[in-house]
């Protein structure tokens, strides 16, 4: 699996870091309103997916534990103590893979719109050789529904449209790669095995990440959830400044 990239998002030079990450199909610049406020405390940084954003494209299959350990490897390269770390969806499988791990330095966890386990083997083996066969970009259309409601798709479209043109540049190898990981990722039978406290943000109307999905990680000890109302699946990108209230809150 490539590196990781993490991009600077703001934040006093001395103050704890924080890796913010985004959810399949997005990248840094997702989070970039939301880390304007995050960086009153923290030194912000947003870690691109294979193939996403700033992110080298990968070529050879990898699991989500392999991306919790090239997040590590940007802690040290880092070269920090101590660390958080936040991830939506996709990158709130791979936060949630890290906090199962109760790394050294990790002193804060986010997962925001993520269950222990998202969809089944067969929808996204599927969506995988979908992106094969058309590519990212075929991918649009069914996403906007997803993940935005329709009042903020009406009144930001420069928003939505533009979180959907970074959707159909990520490099279609790659997602397909992340597909087949998230496919064979279950962290339900574990889960309960958290021993670090989770903040853990749903979206109030999100057809993906839905409370049953996430009743797992919500019944895990030390875990603290927060419900962000009116919203779909991309949490903090339709409410950036609630979303940042409850991390910073957590």
């Amino acid at each position: 699996m490539p590196a990781l990239t993490a991009t600077p998002l703001g934040g006093a030079a001395d103050a704890t870091v924080l890796l913010l990450l985004p959810s399949l199909g997005g990248s840094y610049e997702d989070w970039r309103p939301a880390a304007a406020l995050l960086a009153e405390r923290w030194r912000v940084f947003g870690v691109d997916l294979p193939g996403h954003g700033a992110s080298a494209i990968a070529e050879e299959p990898f699991t989500i534990a392999d991306l919790a350990q090239g997040v590590l490897d940007v802690v040290d390269e880092l070269d920090v103590d101590d660390f958080g770390v936040v991830g939506t969806s996709l990158g709130g499988a791979v936060v949630q893979e890290l906090a199962l791990a109760d790394p050294e330095g990790l002193v804060f966890t986010g997962v925001v719109c993520a269950a222990p386990r998202m969809g089944d083997r067969d929808s996204w083996q599927e969506r995988a050789a979908a992106v094969r066969r058309r590519g990212t970009g075929s991918l649009v259309g069914s996403l906007a529904e997803r993940w935005f409601t329709p009042g903020f798709a009406t009144a930001h479209p420069e928003v939505v449209g533009r979180v959907l043109a970074g959707v159909a540049a990520t490099d279609d190898e790659s997602y397909a790669l992340c597909c087949e990981a998230l496919g064979e990722w279950d962290a339900r039978e574990r889960i309960l095995a958290i021993s670090v406290p989770v903040l853990a943000v749903r979206g109030e109307n999100d057809p993906t990440a839905t409370e049953e999905a996430m009743r797992p990680l919500l019944r895990a000890p030390g875990v603290t959830e927060r419900v962000i109302p009116r919203v779909r699946h991309q949490a903090a990108i339709e409410a950036p400044d609630a979303v940042a209230a409850a991390l910073l809150g957590g």
